[in-house]
């Protein structure tokens, strides 16, 4: 005969055990989980070879109690949506999500009632930004004296580890998934935020 207090025991141990969002790339999803829980997120897919057909958003929500998110995914009109973790990784849902720009021939249509995305890679950020100036130079340190010949361009989305004052650490991982690490003017970056309605 088993011993139901040990079975109850399980059960009660394990069903904190559920799977809770994190920062890192999911496939095409770029994700930061800040520590007080908010969330911004960036999913970039370029499909074909020659002419291509790329399809991006951004998304920003906040962990529920439940440890899932509801989400606002926006590139040129704003669509709710929703965000779960999974065992190796995310779900991720957008009613209608395929009229994103540009997503209409490149995003499967699983994206309606949830594409699983799974994790490729963790990352520390904890947030996510858009560089807002034609071309923003890496430093090694805080400080002017440390640039070095790495940038990025407007348009490009960066994770953010940390702010000292006006310079923040950041990482950008290109679409081969090589990753550049260093501080940037804090000025020239805007952090994704779905537009007023």
């Amino acid at each position: 005969m088993r011993n139901p207090f040990i079975l109850l025991t399980l059960l009660v141990s394990t069903s904190g055990m559920a799977a809770s969002l994190h920062s890192g790339i999911y496939e095409s999803l770029k994700l930061a989980v800040s520590p007080q829980g908010k969330i911004t997120g960036y999913y970039s897919e370029t499909l074909g070879v020659g002419v291509t057909r790329t399809c991006a958003f951004s998304l920003a929500g906040e962990v529920s109690a439940k440890g899932d998110a509801k989400i606002a995914s926006w590139s040129s009109e704003v669509m709710p949506g929703h965000l779960a973790a999974t065992a190796d990784g995310v779900t991720l849902t957008v009613p209608g999500g395929q009229s994103h720009d540009g997503c209409v021939n490149a995003m499967l249509p699983m994206i309606n009632d949830g594409l699983p995305l799974s994790k490729t890679r963790d990352t520390a950020w904890q947030s996510l930004a858009q560089v807002r100036t034609e071309r923003l130079y890496f430093y090694r340190q805080p400080d002017e004296k440390t640039r070095r010949k790495a940038f990025v361009v407007q348009d490009d989305v960066v994770g953010v580890q940390q702010t000292q004052g006006e310079w923040t650490q950041v990482e950008y991982v290109n679409d081969e998934g090589k990753s550049t690490t260093g501080w940037v003017k804090s000025e020239a970056l805007a952090p994704l935020m779905p537009p007023a309605s």
